[in-house]
């Protein structure tokens, strides 16, 4: 196990690991970690673990590979169980894509995912974690655990598709999200404020640099980028960090606050000259 990893990660994948190769002997030829490990953001006691596992092909057609794919999601359990008693949440929970071995060098918006697991949801058709982000992820930070270093897998992440996939993800999802948060009536909790406003702040950024930052500097950048929305972002960094929540804005404002917010953010991003 990479001596770099934090401990709780460490445990959480290698538990992981000894599950699926008792679930499925010799399934899982390589494995790494991306997402907030990747980015050098990870938060103990908060963070998920994002985990890309390669499936050998003499898997393929095996008819209870989905019976046992959910197994091992499920096999996590009783760690994430212990860990919330101990106040810690549902965190190191590892968030999972799946895919075959002979897809790994292909160009990333052509592998077709076996399947995924992410929190309490398990998807046997698909996985969105497979996409020009996250793979920019794996190949610049990316920590291999098994089937040697993640640069030596041959992984395509298309760099001149990454603007155009955020565009449309801004356009597609985070456009008709926060016109639902401004339609909504019930009040939003302080992890959908995070959720709204962190994740159009990374895409924004990305619009513009074509880097892809953690949701804690996204957070960061777009307080100096939006100044005026400052009290709302506030309230997401904080729920992002553990911390307090600020008194003000009151929660009956969050909504419609996060949704002026994220209108402002996406109408600054250069997303409508891309396709």
């Amino acid at each position: 196990m990479d001596p770099t990893l934090p401990k709780d990660v460490a445990y959480a994948v290698g538990a992981y690991l000894r599950s699926a190769d008792q679930l499925l002997p010799g399934a899982v030829t390589a494995c790494a970690v991306g997402g907030s490990i990747a980015l050098d953001a990870y938060r103990p006691g908060r963070s998920d673990i994002d985990v890309i596992a390669v499936l050998s092909d003499e898997w393929k057609g095996h008819r209870s590979l989905m019976a046992r794919l959910r197994l091992l999601h499920l096999s996590q359990m009783p760690r994430l169980t212990a860990r919330a008693s101990r106040g810690m949440g549902f965190s190191a929970c590892c968030n999972t894509v799946f895919i075959w071995e002979s897809e790994v060098a292909h160009p990333v918006t052509q592998i077709r995912p076996v399947a995924s697991h992410v929190g309490e949801v398990f998807d046997s058709h698909g996985a969105f974690d497979v996409n020009p982000v996250i793979w920019k992820e794996l190949v610049d930070g990316g920590i291999s655990i098994r089937g040697g270093p993640v640069s030596d897998w041959g992984l395509d992440p298309e760099p001149g598709e990454l603007r155009s996939w955020v565009a449309r993800n801004l356009r597609e999802y985070w456009a008709p999200l926060a016109d639902s948060a401004h339609s909504g009536r019930r009040r939003l909790s302080a992890g959908t404020v995070e959720w709204c406003l962190v994740g159009p702040a990374r895409m924004h950024h990305t619009l513009l640099t074509g880097e892809i930052i953690s949701k804690e500097a996204a957070g960061r950048r777009a307080l100096e980028a939006f100044p005026d929305h400052s009290a709302i972002l506030e309230v997401a960094l904080a729920r992002l960090r553990g911390a307090p929540l600020p008194a003000n804005p009151p929660r009956d404002q969050w909504r419609g606050l996060t949704a002026s917010a994220m209108r402002s953010v996406i109408a600054d991003s250069p997303a409508d000259d891309l396709t």
